[in-house]
């Protein structure tokens, strides 16, 4: 009878652990919509866009060596993808672009901006080159695609702080426009990207007085506003004269009555 009863439980288990695979299939196909259609033989409808070839940097121009194609599922195409490498053929990276990334348009600078550095500048902004060193650097954390404050130095005896430009983003350390995150690098410039306005008070401030940048938060919008100058009035008190009060001089003579006479005392 033990003999019996062994077989039966072996073969209770058996039969619910098969029970418990097919119920944790079923659950695992409603949940992933794409594996039941793949069990079942279905397709999904793919489309060949564009994608970089290679780990692309800032200011690459795009050629059929970095380009490739890939298929991608229709419905989930990225906005502004392409589908020919001959569309964008020339054109030059604005940001960093991963292998296997798609290529999208925002991704680029317009065609016919050159290569390098001119075509990340944008349109009506200037690029201007500014000299540092490890402590006006900050260390070396101000790198590209960062933002910084300039801080202008002023006055001979008396020296005086005030921001001169706000929210600046810099281009490129040296002669680089992108180096990994929170690597730092002291270089001995730092390319800014300025209005045409800006750069000629900051030419016109480095001809005249040292300045510092400052590294800020991107995400940082709050303007830094200088504090009002509080002007004191001194008020002047003008000094009291004193003048002696009149006096009185009286004059007897004999059995005459006597003479009064006031006169006014001399301050």
């Amino acid at each position: 009878m033990k003999k019996y009863g062994t077989i039966i439980a072996l073969g209770l288990a058996i039969l619910f652990g098969v029970v418990a695979v097919i119920l944790v299939n079923k659950w695992l196909s409603a949940q992933n919509p794409t594996v039941a259609v793949e069990r079942s033989g279905g397709s999904v409808p793919l489309a060949e866009i564009v994608v970089a070839a290679t780990d692309l940097s800032v200011g690459s121009r795009l050629t059929t060596e970095n380009l490739t194609l890939s298929k991608w599922p229709r419905a989930n195409v990225p906005k502004g993808a392409f589908e020919n490498i001959a569309d964008i053929q020339d054109r030059v990276t604005v940001t960093k672009l991963v292998a296997g990334n798609p290529i999208r348009d925002a991704e680029l600078a317009a065609p016919g901006s050159g290569a390098g550095l001119v075509a990340v500048i944008k349109p009506g902004m200037r690029a201007m080159a500014i000299q540092v060193n490890e402590v006006t650097g900050v260390g070396g954390f101000i790198l590209p695609n960062t933002f910084v404050d300039v801080i202008a130095i002023e006055g001979k005896k008396t020296k005086k702080a005030k921001t001169l430009l706000e929210k600046v983003e810099v281009l490129a350390i040296a002669q680089e426009t992108f180096i990994e995150e929170g690597k730092a690098k002291v270089v001995r410039t730092v390319t800014l990207e300025l209005t045409p306005e800006e750069a000629r008070k900051l030419t016109l401030q480095t001809n005249q007085a040292p300045i510092r940048l400052v590294l800020r938060n991107p995400l940082d919008e709050k303007e830094v506003k200088p504090k009002p100058k509080v002007v004191r009035r001194v008020r002047r008190v003008r000094p009291r004269v004193y003048t002696p009060p009149p006096f009185e001089v009286e004059i007897i003579r004999g059995e005459r009555a006597p003479e009064k006479y006031k006169f006014k005392a001399q301050p």
